[in-house]
């Protein structure tokens, strides 16, 4: 072969790469008269009905929109003394001290969720998601055993606790509540499908690490098993989770073709599947791309439905490239949504 057919053939053949980006470009309101006024209006309301929750919650959201941190964090916590055993405006407080700037006072504030609630297993959870989304993996790690003694049944939890097993180095455990959630046949297929689908990366990771050829046909015998549909070698896997019960929250992903595979649009023209819609709270949903093509996939949550009267929408997005081969990488992403309707931009993935 001369030299020039094979600069073609190698640069035909070469494996793309993949520079995974956070991002948060969510539609933004800029403070004019009209959001003067909805303020005057919500806070005229909250005279008249002070304990309507959902006019108190549209009110600090609305400050926090204009910019006024100072009055939305007073305005939480106003509503906090006639409301302290509510999640959202506990949460609500957290985050508003985290953007000034008072990270201590924040998860002081966080940690409130559970001495309040310490016997809810929805409240260890949301506690888990905030301090996941500030790297404090061990804390929780603790706060989803608690929640999972609460309720063993619930195999989401299961799934939440393995996810964070894996992040903090703990292999062998991750695989053993995946397994457990793939061979429990009371468990969802919603549910046990995207559980085969991070056991088959756990037994990847240990196949790569394997020192013989015996020990990796056996993690490749173990892999094959599972039957995966979309296989366990793929170019991009993304996962989408959330914290909060009876609610409906989608993935989109936009191709490099600008169009968007979602839930009533589930299998694009460049091979991206949507795996899962799961209308009922917590997730997971996935999309797996086996060949990704060349540019930029956008990676999107939206806050489709609520079952409840005022809930908020907390969790991650898992990036992973480049899934089952030697050179994986994964990439964790958390996001919020305060309120049905809401998009959210969270990641973009380049491919070269």
């Amino acid at each position: 072969m001369t030299p020039s057919l094979w600069l073609c053939a190698t640069l035909a053949f070469a494996p793309p790469s993949f520079t995974v980006t956070a991002v948060d470009e969510r539609p933004t309101r800029v403070a004019n008269a009209e959001l003067t006024a909805e303020i005057e209006q919500l806070q005229q309301l909250i005279v008249e009905a002070p304990r309507e929750r959902t006019h108190r919650f549209a009110l600090v959201r609305a400050l926090i929109d204009a910019g006024e941190l100072d009055q939305a964090l007073a305005a939480a916590e106003a509503w906090r003394e006639i409301d302290a055993y509510n999640l959202v405006v506990v949460r609500l407080i957290g985050d508003i001290q985290t953007e000034l700037g008072d990270a201590k006072q924040a998860l002081r504030t966080y940690s409130a969720v559970t001495e309040l609630l310490s016997e809810d297993p929805e409240a260890q959870r949301a506690l888990a998601t905030v301090l996941k989304a500030q790297g404090d993996l061990d804390n929780a790690l603790a706060r989803l055993q608690v929640a999972t003694q609460l309720r063993p049944e619930d195999q989401r939890l299961s799934f939440e606790l393995a996810d964070v097993e894996l992040r903090r180095g703990n292999y062998a455990q991750a695989a053993a509540r995946f397994e457990a959630i793939v061979a429990d046949e009371g468990a969802s297929e919603q549910l046990r499908h995207p559980a085969k689908q991070r056991l088959a990366q756990v037994y990847a990771g240990f196949r790569r690490d394997a020192n013989t050829d015996a020990q990796r046909r056996e993690w490749t015998a173990k892999i094959d098993a599972l039957a995966l549909e979309g296989g366990s070698q793929n170019d991009i896997k993304v996962y989408l989770t959330w914290d909060t019960d009876r609610t409906d929250v989608d993935l989109w992903v936009i191709n490099p073709k600008g169009e968007k595979v979602f839930y009533s649009h589930r299998q694009g023209a460049f091979g991206g599947t949507l795996y899962g819609d799961v209308t009922t709270g917590y997730g997971p949903e996935s999309f797996t791309a086996k060949t990704a093509k060349a540019g930029t996939y956008a990676v999107e949550v939206n806050y489709y439905g609520s079952g409840g009267a005022m809930k908020e929408a907390r969790g991650e997005l898992l990036v992973v490239v480049n899934e089952g081969r030697e050179d994986e990488q994964q990439h964790t992403f958390p996001y919020v949504l305060p309120k049905v309707g809401d998009s959210v931009r969270v990641a973009k993935i380049e491919v070269k």
